[in-house]
């Protein structure tokens, strides 16, 4: 017995098909494809900061003007405050074992917007280990070097 064949129609196979809706916005997946390079490379470096428990190495995924909103309703702008802030909470927990995982990431001009889950692993000093997590979206600049840099990012609060 075989099953009955279902047919899509032809503008939805199509629309599937098309490189901007698998990829994100834009119909280039080259731009879009270098973004995403970038945010991964930067999201690694971040990673790797967060496992040394190293705030400057954090803050220098940031953009020089980028922003930190934290789900308390704290903004952090710039990288000297990002660290600041970073480096308080490092000494208090050591080396922060971080995932990442990109949803989405759609470009505009010279702006990466990125969505995805993280989660942080951390022992506080004299504690049991800690794990939390949730949603983020993070906005991400293209610099004239052509790298990419964080220009703000936020945890998605109730997530």
């Amino acid at each position: 017995m075989s099953l009955p064949r279902v047919r899509a129609p032809r503008a939805l196979v199509a629309l599937l098909l098309w490189p901007g809706v698998l990829l994100g916005q834009g119909s280039d997946p080259g731009p879009l494809a270098d973004a995403r390079r970038g945010i991964e490379r930067g999201n690694a470096e971040y990673v790797a900061a967060f496992a040394k428990a190293d705030a400057d190495g954090v803050a220098s995924v940031y953009d020089a003007d980028g922003v930190r909103l934290g789900d308390d309703g704290k903004v952090l702008r710039g990288r000297g405050a990002i660290a600041s802030d970073l480096r308080g909470f490092l000494q208090a927990v050591g080396p922060v074992t971080v995932t990442l995982a990109t949803a989405t990431v759609w470009l505009v001009d010279n702006l990466a917007y990125e969505t995805g889950t993280w989660s942080y692993t951390f022992t506080p000093k004299g504690k049991d280990q800690e794990h939390v997590g949730g949603k983020y979206v993070s906005t991400w600049i293209r610099q004239a070097d052509g790298g990419w840099k964080i220009r703000s990012d936020l945890a998605v609060p109730g997530t």
